[in-house]
C-alpha cells in the first residue's frame, strides 16, 4: 500500500485537479487554493523530486515560450502509480472517517 504524506496528497490532488499535468507555478497556486496554506517554491520542488523518485510523477519539457529568449518549462505529470497511491490514501481517509463517526469526542 502506498500511503502518501499529507503534503504529497495535497500536491497530487492539485495535479489531478489541473488535469494530471501542469507547471510548478500553477501547481503551487492550486496547492495554496485547496489547502489555504502558503508553500514556497523550494518546498514544492523538493516534494516534487520526492514524488518523482517514488514514481508518482514524471517530468517533460514544454516547447519554448514564444517570446525572445523564451525557454522550455518543466511540466509535471502524475503517473498511474501516483493516481493509485492517491486513490489508496483517499480510501484510507474514508475508512478512518467512517470509523470515527460512531465515537463521541467529548469536546
Amino acid at each position: 500500500m502506498n500511503v502518501l504524506t499529507l503534503k504529497e496528497e495535497i500536491i497530487l490532488s492539485s495535479l489531478m485537479m489541473l488535469g494530471g499535468s501542469s507547471r510548478g507555478a500553477l501547481i503551487r497556486k492550486k496547492v495554496i487554493e485547496i489547502s489555504g496554506k502558503e508553500i514556497v517554491y523550494g518546498t514544492l520542488y523538493n516534494l516534487m523530486e520526492i514524488l518523482i523518485k517514488k514514481g508518482f510523477v514524471y517530468t517533460t519539457k514544454s516547447e519554448p515560450v514564444p517570446e525572445k529568449g523564451g525557454r522550455r518549462k518543466t511540466i509535471y505529470i502524475i503517473t498511474k502509480k501516483g493516481k493509485s497511491a492517491l486513490k489508496e490514501t483517499l480510501v484510507l481517509h474514508e475508512n478512518i472517517h467512517s470509523s470515527l463517526k460512531s465515537l463521541e469526542f467529548g469536546i
